[in-house]
């Protein structure tokens, strides 16, 4: 008890941030409606799937890889597949991220660094956003801190054989959350060569024993991963906007919720991050390094983010565009933490928690005032397009949609079942009508796109004869139309 005790009173700062996290995390959980890639989550992970159905399903639609899907299938199998328990473990994820955040910063340089960063991914939006989020990205968020935390201990070495064991399988265990952790290997790999190259001469083949230790239990983790791994490399993405010269400034905006007071602040401490940086004496041995802790979190965080945004660049101009903001998502935490670095090297207390509470004022109130987080739908509404259907649609007339695969699981699901038909647009429809009169019955139009019910003038002039528009309803991202036969 005395033990608990001692815990709670050393750790009272994080822990207290850590419920604030949970307020903040599992409010209005259930706010936003079920988007696009959450109900790929839900029908891939679904509860009536076998285990070689999952993989089957991975395998053709999803490009994370299976570990998630396990642990979601298993999760709807005991409560059930709603968009509660869809979302709950992200925002478990999203929290353990932030404790591993603090642990990360606290090694790197001190408490004040990882409880400011800690503070900084509670009030972020974007953190905020993926921790309510049924896909796998706070799953690799967490875990990604988590092995860059025992990558750090590996390096200073003061435990060897536990931290090379448990540096291995927490590497391991992300690779198995997102296959752009491949990227974070690579960049730990690189310090691990600088630190062997640096190492004494006669201690090298040591150094170098435990490296080959630490690749093959890595390898032993992503083995299970790697069929999958190569069908994704043969993939090629039709739907993303190819790069552009402010593509990479718009994504790190993304991450601080693009306020232009925020990327001030933020970019000043950027700035005394580096010149800070850049002030430190010269190091001549691999000794100084690891014991210059600025040095070492530079050179941790500069690889961190550089083989990520590098290797995405050019991948992105070479070949198919990888320009969508949570393709980088693990540099954001490697941001967040350079901000803390900097705001706990000002020596002066006054001016570094008056900078803090203005820095954190300015999330809050961005999140809160400016962004209107929790009132403001940011994912498509299908939930509320297919609501209407089931509301005012008693006579189960026929419904159309180009959005079969999504669409199915609000109207044919847990006790809901209506005739879907996939058709690619309202056009579609109507010339079937005119090819085949006994089709023309009342019927809906639900999807995605506002496009899809645009028609030329003839097909409308048709439609208008035939139909009255009774019901309408026009969200982000979804669209619903009633059509009554006259």
């Amino acid at each position: 008890m005395e033990k608990i005790k001692q815990f709670f009173i050393t750790h009272k700062y994080i822990l207290a941030i850590l419920c604030v996290a949970s307020l903040v995390r599992f409010y209005k959980l259930d706010f936003q409606s079920l988007w696009m890639d959450e109900i790929y989550t839900l029908n891939v992970a679904s509860p009536k799937h076998s285990f070689l159905q999952i993989l089957s399903e991975v395998n053709l639609r999803e490009s994370f890889p299976y570990l998630y899907f396990f642990i979601m299938n298993t999760l709807f199998t005991l409560f059930g597949d709603s968009s509660i328990v869809a979302r709950f473990p992200s925002v478990i994820f999203g929290i353990l991220a932030i404790w591993m955040i603090y642990k990360l910063g606290k090694e790197m340089l001190n408490e004040k660094a990882g409880l400011i960063a800690a503070l900084l991914l509670t009030f972020n939006e974007y953190g905020i956003f993926h921790s309510q989020d049924a896909r796998a990205y706070s799953l690799y968020l967490a875990c990604l801190l988590f092995s860059y935390y025992k990558f750090v201990k590996f390096l200073k070495d003061d435990q060897p054989n536990r931290n090379l064991i448990w540096y291995a399988v927490s590497t391991g265990l992300m690779l198995n959350t997102n296959f752009f952790s491949v990227l974070n290997v690579l960049a730990q790999g690189s310090i691990l060569l600088l630190v062997l190259f640096l190492t004494p001469k006669e201690e090298r083949t040591a150094y170098f024993k435990k490296i080959l230790k630490i690749a093959g239990i890595v390898l032993l983790f992503f083995l299970p991963n790697s069929y999958k791994f190569y069908l994704l490399s043969q993939f090629k993405s039709s739907w993303i906007p190819a790069p552009s010269n402010d593509g990479l400034t718009n994504i790190m905006k993304e991450f601080i919720s693009n306020s232009e007071i925020l990327v001030f602040l933020y970019g000043l401490l950027f700035t005394f991050f580096i010149i800070k940086v850049f002030s430190q004496k010269q190091t001549k041995n691999l000794k100084q390094l690891l014991e210059n802790k600025l040095v070492l979190a530079y050179l941790v965080l500069f690889s961190w983010i550089s083989f990520v945004v590098v290797v995405i660049l050019l991948k992105s101009y070479l070949s198919s565009s990888l320009y969508v903001s949570r393709y980088f998502i693990s540099i954001f935490p490697a941001i967040l933490l350079m901000i803390s670095i900097a705001l706990a090297s000002f020596r002066n207390l006054f001016v570094r928690y008056s900078f803090l509470l203005l820095l954190v004022f300015f999330v809050i109130f961005d999140l809160v005032v400016v962004k209107k987080y929790y009132h403001t739908p940011l994912k498509s509404q299908y939930r509320e397009a297919t609501d209407m259907v089931r509301f005012y649609n008693p006579k189960k007339e026929v419904i159309y949609t180009s959005l079969k695969y999504w669409m199915d699981f609000y109207l044919n699901n847990n006790g809901v079942a209506f005739e879907v038909v996939d058709k690619p647009n309202l056009l579609a429809v109507v010339n079937e009508m005119k090819t085949n009169p006994a089709m023309i019955k009342s019927f809906w139009v639900v999807d995605g796109y506002a496009d899809i019910v645009k028609l030329p003038p003839a097909e409308q002039q048709f439609l208008d004869a035939h139909f009255t528009l009774q019901e309408s309803y026009d969200g982000l991202g979804a669209i619903t139309r009633h059509y009554v036969k006259k």
